[in-house]
């Protein structure tokens, strides 16, 4: 196999977005100087001045985008879980929501009358224990999960408290 060959196996081969978006436009720059000014030491330093900075900017840009698909499928699958409870469940969540955290202790939970069944099918889908198991007093819902209601909980008290009206939004997003 010839070295050029290799270069290009290799190259192909790459699985660093950040590195093949930034040779793939590091050697366009480099053609179109050769092109304009026939240099090939021209050509050459402009692709090697200009690889570095591509390869950030497309590595970052990337990052941003893998993050951003990653929080929208996450609160898919909140949605998912979220749409799937029962209304009694949904009450215990809503729960969590008034109580101002997706942490609550089973004393808490006792005082809030909420339906035992659905506490306790709830425990098996989306309820964790605290970090010393059942018994350290603390009872943890899916923060993802506890996102959703707690954004579905402010549009039942828009809704309530427009009375049904439409609700335009006010520069303050109120």
């Amino acid at each position: 196999m010839s070295t050029i060959d290799e270069w290009i196996e290799r190259l192909y081969g790459e699985t660093d977005f950040g590195r093949s978006v930034g040779t793939s436009l590091s050697g366009i720059i480099g053609l179109v100087m050769y092109l304009k000014s026939r240099g090939r030491v021209i050509a050459v330093f402009s692709s090697i001045i200009a690889f570095p900075i591509f390869r950030v900017i497309a590595a970052g840009l990337h990052e941003r985008a893998t993050r951003r698909c990653n929080r929208r499928i996450e609160r898919e699958e909140a949605e998912h879980i979220y749409n799937r409870l029962s209304d009694d469940e949904k009450e215990v969540v809503f729960a969590f929501v008034r109580a101002g955290g997706s942490v609550l202790t089973w004393s808490k939970v006792n005082q809030l009358s909420l339906p035992g069944p659905a506490v306790e099918s709830l425990m098996q889908r989306i309820l964790w224990p605290g970090h010393g198991g059942w018994n350290d007093g603390n009872v943890c819902l899916d923060s993802a999960v506890f996102d959703v209601s707690r954004d579905r909980s402010h549009l039942r008290q828009l809704i309530g408290s427009s009375g049904g009206k439409e609700l335009v939004p006010t520069a303050s997003g109120n």
